[in-house]
Order: C-alpha cells, then sequence, then structure tokens
C-alpha cells in the first residue's frame, strides 16, 4: 500500500480535520505539505474556497488537493469543507497557549494543565472507536500478549502490562530493544503484539513489529501518525493527538493519550469477561493487601 493511501478509501468521514492533518504532517510529501499550510492556516478560506482555488493558492494541481483529502478518510474535497466547517462552527473549547519565557509559575502551571487536557479531547476526537473495540477483543483472544516500545514510551509499556496481567492474560513486556526483538521472533499466529510510539518512526518498534507479524501475530500499534512506518505492519492502528511545543515535548502530552487508551482498553476487556475479570481482580487486591501495613 502507497504509504500516503488512507486504509480504507470511501469510508465515512472522521471528525477533527484539522487535528488530523497536524498529526499527519510530518509524514506528508512536500506538495502535500503545502497544501496543509494553506489550510491550516487559512481554514476558514478553505470551506469557501473551490478545489482549484485552493490548489491555486497552494502552488500544486488539483490531484493534490483531493489526494489529502482522502488521506484524511474523506471521499472528496467536498466532504472535507463539510467537516471542516462542522470542527470551525463548533470547536473543541480549549484554552492551551505556549509556555513563555518569564511567565509566572502558577500561569506555566495552568498552560501545562489546559495543554493536557486539550491533548486528551483532541485524541478522544480522533479516535477510531471501532478499532479500539476489535483491538480488545484481539487481546482478549491471544493466547500471548507482547507489549513493546522503547524511550518515552517504555513507562506505558509497563503500565499496559500491570493493568493487563491484572485480568488474568498472559502479557509479556519488553522496553529493550534486543529482548523485544528476539521474543517477537518466537511469536506464533495465536498471539498478539501492542507497538507503543508516539512517533510511529522509531526503528526498534517498526521492526519488531515487522518480525511479530512475519511471525503470523496480529500487531496492534499506538501512535500519534497514522501515516508512519509503523502503521504499515500493523492490522490495527490506534492514534493519539497532541503537538508538541517548545518545552514541551511530545512525550508529555501523548503519554496522557496513550495511558488513556491503555485504561479503555483494560476496562472494555473487563466489561467483556466480568466474572473472570472480577475474580482475578479480587485475587490481586487480596495479595497486594496483604504486603500492606
Amino acid at each position: 500500500m502507497d504509504k500516503d493511501s488512507p486504509a480504507s478509501p470511501g469510508r465515512d468521514p472522521q471528525p477533527g480535520a484539522l487535528i488530523r492533518l497536524r498529526g499527519l504532517y510530518p509524514s506528508l510529501k512536500t506538495a502535500l505539505k503545502k497544501v496543509a499550510d494553506v489550510i491550516l492556516q487559512q481554514p476558514e478560506m478553505a470551506i469557501y474556497a473551490s478545489v482549484n482555488e485552493v490548489a491555486a493558492a497552494s502552488g500544486v494541481s488539483e490531484a493534490t488537493v483531493m489526494r489529502i483529502c482522502r488521506i484524511l478518510g474523506f471521499r472528496g474535497f467536498q466532504d472535507f469543507k463539510i467537516a471542516l466547517a462542522r470542527e470551525l462552527v463548533s470547536p473543541i473549547q480549549r484554552f492551551s497557549e505556549e509556555v513563555a519565557e518569564g511567565d509566572e509559575p502558577a500561569l506555566v502551571v495552568r498552560k501545562v494543565f489546559q495543554a493536557n487536557i486539550a491533548a486528551l479531547q483532541d485524541t478522544l476526537e480522533v479516535l477510531n472507536m471501532q478499532a479500539m473495540e476489535q483491538a480488545a477483543q484481539v487481546l482478549l483472544q491471544a493466547r500471548q500478549i507482547l507489549i513493546i516500545g522503547v524511550g518515552a514510551s517504555g513507562p506505558v509499556v509497563l503500565d499496559a502490562g500491570n493493568k493487563f496481567l491484572r485480568l488474568g492474560l498472559d502479557v509479556h513486556c519488553s522496553i529493550d530493544a534486543h529482548l523485544q526483538m528476539m521474543a517477537a521472533a518466537l511469536l506464533s499466529p495465536e498471539d498478539a503484539v501492542l507497538a507503543i510510539s508516539h512517533s510511529g518512526s522509531s526503528r526498534d518498534a517498526v521492526e519488531t513489529a515487522r518480525v511479530a507479524r512475519e511471525a503470523g501475530a496480529k500487531v496492534i500499534c499506538l501512535t500519534n501518525n497514522s501515516l508512519s512506518p509503523l502503521t504499515r505492519f500493523a492490522d490495527l492502528v490506534l492514534v493519539t493527538a497532541s503537538q508538541e511545543t517548545r518545552f514541551r515535548q511530545e512525550a508529555m502530552a501523548s503519554r496522557l493519550g496513550q495511558t488513556s487508551i491503555i485504561d479503555s482498553l483494560f476496562t472494555l476487556m473487563a466489561v467483556a469477561r466480568p466474572d473472570k475479570s472480577l475474580k482475578n481482580l479480587a485475587k490481586i487486591e487480596g495479595i497486594i493487601a496483604a504486603k500492606q501495613y
């Protein structure tokens, strides 16, 4: 599949057109970035302009404008404009601002909280609920689950393993590049991998997903970029939405979106098998309670 092609042409338009465009921006080719720049900088103009006018303003062909609409999951430019108009008429309320040098401590704290709230709102806006439901089922049915990630994704990997283990699932976590490749090579079609990478471009995560896919395992990826190399080897893609700023690197805001998705998967799996889940949770609670003073 072409890296810039949508996963399923002709699907129903997805919400959060601007949010999706910002998330995909780093992976877009030069001509597509020109269109994205015009839309992101002048969204109101794009609503009332024709495809010819947007193409002229971007300095590209009409076909390129249509291409970016399809990448975003729309059937055409008109569908994209309708979604964009709805987004601008009823925008998600947010008051996040860039942290600036000289800001008072209380203002810095307030801006960080506001940016985190915005990251969660944006992630919920672009999250594919059908993919979430399917991911929960894949994890529940897997003989064993391998959860992998490196760097800033490491804490989220360990958190996911901690939660899924409480449901009685056979979970293995790895944040070491070599160990996760070794574990992936031993997987079977009965197994599943959850690969976590904000950029989706980490060589270790991508190579591990490739090895797991070649072994026949089902691969679920959690990333901020639905066009990233990691998604090429994924059966299901779960997308977060966060923006990098000067003082707030992507690992800060993206972690909140990732953790919320993990919490949601945990809950979806728990309610799918309530009796077994509650029994396992009670056992673990009893053991943990015995270790407290």
